[in-house]
Protein backbone atom coordinates (compact mmCIF):
# COMPACT_ATOMS: atom_id res chain seq x y z
CA UNK A 1 0.00 0.00 0.00
CA UNK A 2 1.30 3.55 -0.49
CA UNK A 3 1.23 6.24 1.56
CA UNK A 4 -1.28 9.01 0.63
CA UNK A 5 -0.47 12.52 1.63
CA UNK A 6 -2.15 15.66 0.86
CA UNK A 7 -1.85 19.27 1.66
CA UNK A 8 -5.13 20.87 2.58
CA UNK A 9 -6.26 24.43 1.90
CA UNK A 10 -8.56 26.72 2.98
CA UNK A 11 -11.30 23.67 1.32
CA UNK A 12 -9.67 20.85 2.19
CA UNK A 13 -7.84 19.23 4.80
CA UNK A 14 -4.54 18.05 4.67
CA UNK A 15 -4.58 14.24 4.90
CA UNK A 16 -1.92 11.33 6.29
CA UNK A 17 -3.02 8.02 5.80
CA UNK A 18 0.66 6.10 6.30
CA UNK A 19 0.21 1.93 5.92
CA UNK A 20 4.20 1.86 7.12
CA UNK A 21 3.35 3.62 10.77
CA UNK A 22 0.02 2.79 11.26
CA UNK A 23 -1.07 6.71 11.58
CA UNK A 24 -3.60 8.23 9.74
CA UNK A 25 -4.24 11.89 10.33
CA UNK A 26 -7.07 14.63 8.78
CA UNK A 27 -6.73 17.70 9.86
CA UNK A 28 -7.71 21.02 8.91
CA UNK A 29 -11.27 22.03 6.74
CA UNK A 30 -13.17 19.80 5.12
CA UNK A 31 -15.87 21.67 2.59
CA UNK A 32 -14.77 20.55 -0.51
CA UNK A 33 -16.68 21.63 -3.62
CA UNK A 34 -17.02 17.39 -4.40
CA UNK A 35 -17.17 15.88 -1.24
CA UNK A 36 -16.99 12.29 -2.40
CA UNK A 37 -14.46 13.14 -4.90
CA UNK A 38 -11.82 14.10 -2.15
CA UNK A 39 -13.35 11.38 0.48
CA UNK A 40 -13.81 8.26 -1.89
CA UNK A 41 -10.02 7.51 -2.06
CA UNK A 42 -9.55 7.78 1.36
CA UNK A 43 -12.23 5.31 2.33
CA UNK A 44 -10.90 2.60 -0.41
CA UNK A 45 -7.19 3.27 1.16
CA UNK A 46 -8.79 2.95 4.79
CA UNK A 47 -11.04 -0.34 3.37
CA UNK A 48 -7.56 -2.15 2.22
CA UNK A 49 -5.66 -0.90 4.79
CA UNK A 50 -7.79 -3.15 7.58
CA UNK A 51 -7.37 -6.34 5.59
CA UNK A 52 -3.48 -6.05 6.44
CA UNK A 53 -2.90 -3.23 9.33
CA UNK A 54 -0.32 -2.45 11.91
CA UNK A 55 -0.74 -4.07 15.24
CA UNK A 56 -1.38 -0.18 16.02
CA UNK A 57 -3.12 2.08 14.52
CA UNK A 58 -3.48 5.75 15.82
CA UNK A 59 -6.24 7.92 14.14
CA UNK A 60 -5.80 12.00 14.73
CA UNK A 61 -8.88 14.29 13.56
CA UNK A 62 -7.87 17.40 13.68
CA UNK A 63 -10.34 19.35 12.08
CA UNK A 64 -10.80 23.69 12.61
CA UNK A 65 -14.48 23.11 10.52
CA UNK A 66 -16.08 20.49 8.61
CA UNK A 67 -19.20 20.52 6.55
CA UNK A 68 -22.58 18.08 6.94
CA UNK A 69 -21.03 16.19 3.68
CA UNK A 70 -18.22 15.85 5.10
CA UNK A 71 -19.04 14.34 8.06
CA UNK A 72 -20.74 11.64 6.66
CA UNK A 73 -17.75 10.86 5.03
CA UNK A 74 -15.84 11.19 8.10
CA UNK A 75 -18.17 9.16 9.96
CA UNK A 76 -17.97 6.12 7.51
CA UNK A 77 -13.82 6.35 7.84
CA UNK A 78 -14.62 5.75 11.51
CA UNK A 79 -15.81 2.77 10.92
CA UNK A 80 -14.08 1.39 8.91
CA UNK A 81 -10.90 2.41 11.46
CA UNK A 82 -13.14 0.72 14.26
CA UNK A 83 -12.93 -2.41 12.73
CA UNK A 84 -9.36 -2.54 13.79
CA UNK A 85 -10.27 -2.86 17.23
CA UNK A 86 -12.48 -5.65 16.69
CA UNK A 87 -10.33 -7.71 14.90
CA UNK A 88 -7.89 -7.42 17.83
CA UNK A 89 -5.89 -5.04 17.02
CA UNK A 90 -4.71 -1.64 19.40
CA UNK A 91 -6.38 1.44 18.00
CA UNK A 92 -6.16 4.77 18.78
CA UNK A 93 -8.55 7.89 18.03
CA UNK A 94 -7.42 10.99 19.15
CA UNK A 95 -9.74 13.88 18.71
CA UNK A 96 -8.82 17.51 18.62
CA UNK A 97 -10.87 20.09 19.31
CA UNK A 98 -11.07 23.94 19.51
CA UNK A 99 -14.80 24.62 19.89
CA UNK A 100 -17.71 23.45 21.70
CA UNK A 101 -19.39 22.19 18.46
CA UNK A 102 -16.23 20.33 17.61
CA UNK A 103 -16.20 18.60 20.87
CA UNK A 104 -20.02 17.39 20.61
CA UNK A 105 -19.25 16.15 17.16
CA UNK A 106 -16.76 13.85 18.89
CA UNK A 107 -18.90 13.03 21.42
CA UNK A 108 -21.81 11.68 19.22
CA UNK A 109 -19.47 9.67 16.87
CA UNK A 110 -17.42 7.51 19.82
CA UNK A 111 -21.29 7.09 21.18
CA UNK A 112 -22.87 5.87 17.73
CA UNK A 113 -19.24 3.24 16.73
CA UNK A 114 -19.02 2.54 20.72
CA UNK A 115 -16.17 3.61 20.15
CA UNK A 116 -13.58 5.23 23.49
CA UNK A 117 -11.32 8.73 21.68
CA UNK A 118 -9.38 10.91 23.24
CA UNK A 119 -10.14 14.32 22.82
CA UNK A 120 -7.35 16.77 23.47
CA UNK A 121 -8.67 20.30 23.36
CA UNK A 122 -6.40 23.01 21.84
CA UNK A 123 -4.48 25.45 23.86
CA UNK A 124 -6.35 28.44 22.89
CA UNK A 125 -9.62 26.19 24.02
CA UNK A 126 -8.27 25.48 27.17
CA UNK A 127 -7.25 29.07 28.26
CA UNK A 128 -10.95 30.44 27.66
Amino acid sequence: METIKLTGNMKTPSVLLDPDTGVLELSGRSIPENTESLYKPLLEWVEEYVKNPQPRTTVNIKFEYFNSSSAKYLIRFLEYVTQLKKQGNVLIINWYYDDDELYEYGQDYQDVLEMKFNFIPSQEYQNK
